[in-house]
Parts: structure tokens; C-alpha cells; sequence
């Protein structure tokens, strides 16, 4: 009954349904079902919960010692231990041993914990200017015609005097992006921190083990470029950087929430106002001081910022590494052959729901992957490992002509192109090698004999024109050349002398 009048205590006072399962240690569903029941109702329920639980009455001393001792312990490892410690426990239902410690729980006050509930401590103030902490957030917009658009943001906070930036854009931030909204932040600034401290993110970081960390290309020249250091927080602890956390939500709830997006200039002048009249110009509810206020005295111990010649207009493009790929959030792409033309090669990415599609310079098309989980992955598409810039029906006509019979090419190409539908162009690739490495006369014979013997595949007729290549024609010729002297030749060609077996057979008769 108790359990039932608090709910409806809490229900009265406007509480969610959330918020009352989360304060009193219980399932939300309980919540909507007690607050759906008349107290009537909740009376006949509880009457019908202690019928069913009679038949554990026995266990109830067990019970009640392993939750004061333990009092994470959840219903279901408790209906084993009970099972455990007591071979004639009774074949009851998981619902009914959960009912039944709920009920104990109620009644001796042991309301479930969670066991990797967090300890805090309160910790020192950093010194001015020493650190500063950076997070990412997203939110949908509605714009004047009706429809949504999804803005992205990063935001950026001075830990001592809680003085923040926010930089706003329409599509999800790369290494790129984000190296740019660092600058916008330092000119707010007015300088740069010593230190700045980040999540695991794939903006920033392509693999980590234990501590060593791998930066991306772009983010990691940058990092070189500036005066701060990275600190990267251990993976899934986001509460080691609790400031802009809170600064990510107040960005969300004060200023985006049922905010009329126009043009992402116009948003970000509107973000700068409220952190100018708000965010930064009203008492911080922690510190009890202004954030600009703060950072008048902060600022003199920031590093000086020297602005690099970063654009935020045009997209710089995506370096082509020499393996014809592309790096992109942590993961590595393929592209078509010939897409590195040497240094500078570079392409353009765009995210298009999970697909990443990679243009050249004119706009046009020329890969498509799905984006995968995680990172340190590389997504290859085998069209890439092949040079397709001829088409198909050509290259099969150029190496039909190689041959002295076009017919029985013209034969072994289409039969080929029946067996082989998806892989013709590999195997007419290793008919052309054939041709190069053994010659027209003997490809000619192994042409001969795979269409008498039906043998219609490439392997077969690289290992006949191999067999077919004229003996000698890659030997080269060796020159025989004695080492050593006279003497060391004459020792390498003596015989030592050797003992008959029968000598030995004698002396163990004998022994």
C-alpha cells in the first residue's frame, strides 16, 4: 500500500511516469499499472500477489539476508540462488519469484541499486586558462515551410571560467569541420587553452588500445599546428567531461528548443546573441559567477591565438591516398583504379542517409559504399581492384584478336562469359598476361587444346601454356665459379673413414 500511495503522491504532483519509476527504484511499467488501478483494485491485486507468493513464505529469511547484503542482487540470479541452496525448491515461474522479492523489498526497505552505480567526489578547480572541453550535438529544426532540417553543433567550454562557444552547421562534422570550428572558438576566445579534452570520437581519433591513440590526418596536422594539448577521455565514460555535457544540453533546451530555422548564417548570429545575452551573460548555476565576467580574467592566461587560413565556403576535398582509397571517420574506402594521379588527388564526400558517396571535381559519381559501424574498418568493393575504364565487349574483342584463330577464341571467350558471368573481365585479364608471358605460339596450342578438351577456363589454359613454353627460353645461363684453395677444396672432398656395423654387433655378444 505504500508503494501504491507514493506513485499516486508523486502522479499528483505532475511527476512522469519516468521520473517516478527512476525515484522510486522501480519499472515504469508498475508505474502505469499502479496508476491505472483504483485503490480497490490495488487491494484485490495485492491480496492475489501474497496468495501466489504463500509457497516462498519459507525462503523469506534467505531472501531478506542476501539483499541486506547484497542489495543489487536482481529477481532473476535470486530464483537461481534459491534453486542453488535449496534442491526442493518448487517449480515456480520467474514472475512469481520477481513479485515476491519486490514485496520483500517494499517491506524491510531494500529498494534495488544498481551495481556499477557511479561514486563522485567533488574536485578541485583548474587553474585559468589550463583547460577547456569539447562535445558534439545535433537537433532537428522546423523551417518556415513546415519541414525539418537536422543542425549539428560542436560546442567548446573554458573549464574555469565556464565561458562557451557554439559553431553551427548543416551536415555531420568531419576532421575537417571540426578543425575549423576550433578556430572559430579560439577567436572568440581570444586565445587558446593549454589543454583540451575529448571524447573517443571518429571526428578525431581512427583507433586507440589501451591508452595509445591514432588521430586522423587532417586532425592530427592541426593538432600539430596548434599550442594545445589533446586528452582523449577512456572510452564509454562521457561523465569525465560533465561541463560540456551540461553546456551541450543548455545549447539544445534554452536556445534550439522550438527555434524556426531560416539559413545556417542566420542561426549562428542568433547562437552568438544568446551566448552574448545568455549563455554567457547570466550567473552559471555552479559557479554562481558570470561566464564573461569570468573570462575577463581567464583570458589573460589563455595561449595567444595565431588564426590559420582555414574556409568554411568550399569543401577542400578528401586526400586519395596511393592505395586509391580514402580515409573518411576512421575507416578506409576504396576507389576505383586510377583515381591517385599523385599528390593532391583528392575527392569529395557526402553522407546520403548510411551511404557515403565520393565525386571528383566536376560532380560526378564514382564510388558508393555503405557506411559501417565503428571504425578502424576497411569497406572494399571489388570493382575497384580492376581496371574498368574499357568497357567489357571491347576488352573482349582486343583479346580475341591476340589470337592466331578468332573463331576458337571467339568460342572460348563466350563460353567463358557462360561459366564466368561476374568474373569474364578477371579471366580474359589472365588470357592478355598468358599472351605476355608465354608467347602467341604456344597460347595459339593451349587455345587448340582447351577447345578440344573443353576446358574452358583461364586456370586451365595459363597451366597448358605454361607446359606448351619452350624449354629454356627463360634459363639464363650459369657460370660454374670454384671457391677456395687448393686445400680447402681437398678437405671439402674427403672421406672419412667408417667402421663395419659387424664390430660393434660383436662387442655386445660378448658383453
Amino acid at each position: 500500500m505504500i508503494l501504491y500511495e507514493q506513485i499516486h503522491r508523486y502522479h499528483a504532483e505532475r511527476k512522469s511516469a519516468r521520473w517516478i519509476a527512476d525515484r522510486l527504484k522501480i519499472n515504469p511499467r508498475t508505474v502505469k499499472k499502479y496508476l491505472s488501478m483504483s485503490q480497490a483494485e490495488f487491494e484485490r491485486h495485492s491480496d492475489n500477489i501474497n496468495r501466489k507468493g504463500f509457497k516462498l513464505q519459507r525462503y523469506t529469511t534467505f531472501v531478506v539476508e542476501r539483499l541486506k547484503k547484497y542489495q543489487d542482487t536482481p529477481a532473476a540470479q535470486m530464483h537461481d540462488l534459491l534453486k542453488e541452496h535449496y534442491p526442493d525448491f518448487p517449480a515456480v515461474s520467474p514472475k512469481t519469484v520477481y513479485n515476491y522479492v519486490m514485496k520483500i523489498r517494499q517491506e524491510h526497505g531494500l529498494p534495488a541499486v544498481s551495481a556499477s552505480e557511479r561514486q563522485y567526489s567533488c574536485i578541485p578547480e583548474t587553474a585559468p586558462g589550463r583547460y577547456a572541453q569539447v562535445d558534439f550535438g545535433q537537433m532537428k529544426l522546423r523551417k518556415g515551410d513546415g519541414t525539418r532540417i537536422r543542425v549539428y553543433f560542436m560546442v567548446m567550454i573554458l573549464c574555469w571560467s565556464r565561458f562557451k562557444y557554439a559553431w553551427f552547421q548543416d551536415r555531420p562534422f568531419t576532421s575537417e569541420s571540426a578543425s575549423l570550428a576550433h578556430e572559430k572558438a579560439f577567436e572568440y576566445f581570444h586565445g587558446v587553452p593549454g589543454h583540451i579534452i575529448y571524447d573517443q570520437d571518429a571526428v578525431f581519433l581512427y583507433d586507440e588500445n589501451i591508452g595509445d591513440y591514432r588521430m586522423t590526418t587532417v586532425f592530427e596536422s592541426y593538432v600539430k599546428s596548434r599550442p594545445f594539448k589533446p586528452v582523449f577521455c577512456r572510452p564509454a565514460d562521457p561523465e569525465s567531461k560533465g561541463k560540456v555535457e551540461n553546456a551541450v544540453k543548455y545549447v539544445k533546451h534554452n536556445f534550439l528548443l522550438n527555434r524556426q530555422y531560416s539559413t545556417l548564417e542566420n542561426l549562428q548570429e542568433e547562437a552568438e546573441a544568446w551566448l552574448s545575452r545568455t549563455g554567457n551573460g547570466m550567473v552559471h548555476s555552479t559557479t554562481m559567477k558570470v561566464p564573461q565576467e569570468q573570462w575577463y580574467i581567464e583570458c589573460r592566461s589563455l595561449l595567444p591565438h595565431i588564426p590559420l587560413a582555414l574556409s568554411s565556403g568550399t569543401d577542400a576535398g578528401h586526400q586519395v591516398m596511393k592505395t586509391n582509397s580514402v580515409r573518411y571517420r576512421g575507416n578506409i574506402y576504396t576507389l576505383p583504379i586510377g583515381t591517385y594521379k599523385g599528390e593532391g588527388s583528392v575527392v569529395y564526400l557526402k553522407e546520403e542517409g548510411v551511404s557515403l558517396v565520393i565525386t571528383d571535381s566536376d560532380g560526378h559519381e564514382i564510388a558508393r559504399h555503405i557506411m559501417p559501424s565503428g571504425s578502424g574498418q576497411k569497406v572494399i568493393n571489388s570493382n575497384h581492384l580492376r581496371d574498368r575504364s574499357v568497357k567489357l565487349s571491347e576488352y573482349r574483342k582486343k583479346v580475341e584478336a591476340m589470337f592466331g584463330d578468332s573463331d576458337a577464341a571467339s568460342l572460348f571467350a563466350a563460353r567463358l562469359q557462360e561459366r564466368y558471368p561476374r568474373y569474364l573481365r578477371d579471366q580474359l585479364a589472365v588470357l592478355q598476361e598468358c599472351m605476355v608471358s608465354y608467347g602467341r605460339e604456344s597460347c595459339d596450342k593451349a587455345l587448340a587444346i582447351c577447345c578440344e578438351n573443353r576446358l574452358f577456363s583461364a586456370s586451365s589454359f595459363r597451366e597448358i601454356a605454361e607446359g606448351l613454353r619452350p624449354a629454356g627460353k627463360d634459363t639464363a645461363h650459369v657460370t660454374v665459379k670454384t671457391v677456395g684453395n687448393g686445400r680447402s677444396r681437398m678437405m671439402a672432398n674427403f672421406q672419412p673413414g667408417t667402421s663395419s656395423i659387424d664390430t660393434y654387433n660383436n662387442l655386445f655378444t660378448k658383453s
